[in-house]
This record gives structure tokens, C-alpha cells and sequence, in this order.
């Protein structure tokens, strides 16, 4: 079977997805140097390499920031928080990574608070400590009770001197959202409110122009993993996801990896296995 490898027709798609990836970097360049007042929310589909882009740029500009994965209640991301302002230096300007934040926006009152929060430069969260804080450890009370509001249930997190980039794969609404219920849309409501004070990146590309993303990472930044292929090799597992898109089973760079790894498991035999292994049967 003849290899196929990068066309002319290909090499535009790849363009425009380094376009893409270049104006993702930007952005993340820009919230570092802190060009703008506003936090940075940068949405992409999963896979395309936000987390590996921010941490990238940290380490070229010697900064050490501080990374929570937002895959988590709301309560746990206050339990972190209070956790990271509480010793801080108070004059020293903090860089707060929020990764995966998607579980932070799945219901109104996060999305709320953290609307709030940005406003008033403080998280509050005002609900019966009770049962959660009854599970934490020692250290994570003692942090919480270092934020407690005499006479009041809930905490008070001043976010100052903060600069937060919000890396997700959730998309926040915006003014074009419907809704298919009351509650619905009083989130796309303050969901809308949320964009408004961040300055949100969406990067929500698909088709030939996420094709060319994952290629343009695959080819010219060349993932860890795939460091010992040949261009050969890389060429042929880009094409080969192009030429079968609507059948793979992921779009992502993760998923090229997968390919690489299973040509050196099976160098006879490869393609055979791709096309059992990583195709949905139509």
C-alpha cells in the first residue's frame, strides 16, 4: 500500500491551524505579562494541547505558578484557594493556573459566585460548612477558619495581586445561547456575565481547520512522545487521520500518539491495526 503524505491541499488546512495555535499562545502571553486587568478564560476542544501551551510559556518566562485542576465541586476549589492565599506573600503578584475548569460551571451558584468574585476582587461562599468541612483535614480547617467572617456561615477569599488563566473545554455562553429551560436560561444569563469579566478565548475549531491544529502541533512541535519518528512517519499518520476524519474514534493530539505507538508496536502491520483498533465501524 502506497504511504500518502502531505499535499499542497493539505499544507492550507495546516496553515490556518497554526494560525490557530499561534493565536492561543498569544493569548496566554498576553495574560502573563498581564497586558489586561482581566483574567484570560481560553476554551478549546480537549486534546489540543492548552494545558502543554500554558506550562510551555510559564517555564520560557521563568514563572513558577500556582496549578489547580478544576475538576472538582466548588467547596474544593475554595478549600484550595484558601489553602494558597493564606500563606502567600501579600506584595508578591500570583499566578493562578485553573485547569479542566470545566465541573466549576456546571450549575448556577458557582457560576454565580465566581461572577461575584471577579466584581468584588473576593470569593464568598456563604453556604453550611457543616458536613464538607467536617471531611477535611486539620490544615484545610484551619485554613477556612482563617477566612471566616465573625457571626457568618460561610468565608471571604480576598483575589488580589492575582492573575488567573482559565484553561477548559467548556464553551461559555454567549449572547447567541438558547435555552431549553427556566434554569437554563438563568445560567446562560450569568454565564454571559461571567465572559463579560474575563477575557475569553474560544478556540472552537473543528473539521479540516482542528485537523490542521492537530497536524501543525504533530509536524512542527512534535508531541514528547513521538520525538524518534522520521517526518515520514509523521506525515503518514496525519494523512491517515485525515482520510478517515469522520470515522476516528478521538480528535486530538493524543490520539496521534496513540498511532505512533502503534506503529512501533506493529511495524509490519500497523495499518491493520488502525484500521481495526481506531476506526468506528460504519
Amino acid at each position: 500500500m502506497a504511504i500518502k503524505l502531505i499535499s499542497d491541499k493539505h499544507k492550507l488546512y495546516i496553515q490556518e491551524g497554526a494560525l490557530n495555535r499561534s493565536m492561543l499562545r498569544k493569548a496566554i502571553e498576553r495574560a502573563i505579562d498581564r497586558k489586561t486587568k482581566r483574567d484570560f478564560y481560553i476554551y478549546s476542544p480537549p486534546g489540543l494541547g492548552k494545558t502543554y501551551t500554558c506550562d510551555t510559556v510559564f517555564a520560557e518566562k521563568g514563572i513558577e505558578a500556582v496549578e489547580l485542576k478544576g475538576n472538582s465541586s466548588l467547596f474544593a476549589f475554595v478549600v484550595d484557594l484558601a489553602g494558597i492565599m493564606r500563606y502567600r506573600n501579600p506584595k508578591e503578584h500570583i499566578y493562578l493556573f485553573i485547569d479542566d475548569c470545566d465541573n466549576l460551571l456546571l450549575n448556577i451558584d458557582s457560576v454565580n459566585t465566581l461572577k461575584i468574585g471577579l466584581d468584588e476582587n473576593k470569593i464568598l461562599y456563604n453556604k453550611q460548612l457543616a458536613a464538607q468541612y467536617n471531611q477535611l483535614e486539620e490544615q484545610q480547617k484551619e485554613d477556612l477558619d482563617h477566612y471566616r467572617k465573625a457571626g457568618r456561615n460561610g468565608i471571604e477569599i480576598p483575589i488580589d495581586n492575582l492573575t488567573i488563566i482559565w484553561c477548559s473545554n467548556y464553551r461559555l455562553k454567549d449572547a447567541s445561547a438558547k435555552a431549553k429551560s427556566d434554569n437554563a436560561v438563568v445560567k446562560n444569563i450569568n454565564e454571559q456575565a461571567l465572559r463579560r469579566r474575563l477575557n475569553a478565548r474560544d478556540y472552537d475549531v473543528s473539521g479540516d481547520t482542528l485537523w490542521g491544529w492537530i497536524a501543525d502541533c504533530v509536524l512542527n512541535e512534535t508531541p514528547p512522545s513521538m520525538q524518534s519518528a522520521n517526518t515520514q512517519q509523521l506525515e503518514q499518520i496525519v494523512v491517515w487521520m485525515y482520510d478517515n476524519w469522520d470515522r476516528l474514534k478521538e480528535h486530538n493530539i493524543s490520539f496521534a500518539e496513540k498511532l505512533y505507538e502503534e506503529m512501533q508496536l506493529e511495524p509490519a502491520d500497523y495499518l491493520t491495526a488502525w484500521e481495526f483498533d481506531y476506526l468506528i465501524n460504519v
